[in-house]
């Protein structure tokens, strides 16, 4: 095949037909498992690289018990992915995830949360997110206390978990910022002494 043929369009090139290899072009592809695999872990390391990058601009750009909070969370959230990576949904592997996002979100209440109570703009979503913490506390433990019906425990507890993991992220997308809009630092550093979590 010509150059000409080439530039108009021409869907099947084989470079072997004008003196080229046929692995011509190849030499940045992954070739076999090993390959691969040394990849995937340069992706994975990237994304763990860019995860702990984003964590520490949070930190910086947080005060306070904003900052308090976003740890617990973040040790919450680990231990939640813990689960997943180990696959279980054993009774004794679950309590201290329910344990830890009790903490969690009873420091978060005796914190900010009574805090921003007296703010009347933002009064409703500390409500709100008090009221979907305890409900989804209140599932967990019940998925620990009960094995539920044969064949759906995995199922049923993996949900339970992964809200909890999407309640966290949306914290430290919306409640977080909340409290840095609505506290002053000076109060938010006083909180983030008695934060318990």
């Amino acid at each position: 095949m010509n150059e000409a043929t080439r530039r108009q369009g021409a869907t099947v090139w084989d470079p072997a037909t004008e003196g080229g290899t046929a692995g011509h072009g190849m030499g940045d592809r992954p070739k076999g498992p090993h390959n691969i695999q040394n990849h995937s872990e340069e992706f994975d390391q990237s994304v763990r690289d860019a995860e702990t990058e984003a964590a520490t601009a949070d930190r910086a750009r947080f005060h306070g018990v904003s900052v308090r909070l976003l740890e617990s969370g973040t040790a919450v959230h680990d231990m939640i992915q813990a689960l997943f990576n180990r696959e279980t949904t054993a009774p004794a592997d679950l309590r201290p995830v329910a344990d830890a996002f009790r903490r969690h979100c009873a420091a978060k209440d005796a914190t900010a949360g009574r805090a921003l109570e007296s703010h009347p703009p933002v009064a409703e979503a500390v409500r709100r997110d008090r009221e979907e913490g305890a409900y989804l506390l209140a599932l967990l433990d019940g998925s620990i206390a009960s094995p539920g019906p044969a064949g759906t425990r995995a199922q049923t507890v993996n949900g339970v978990l992964a809200d909890i993991d999407q309640f966290l992220g949306h914290e430290q997308r919306d409640f977080i910022p909340l409290i840095e809009r609505e506290l002053p630092v000076s109060q938010s550093n006083r909180l983030a002494a008695s934060f318990d979590g």
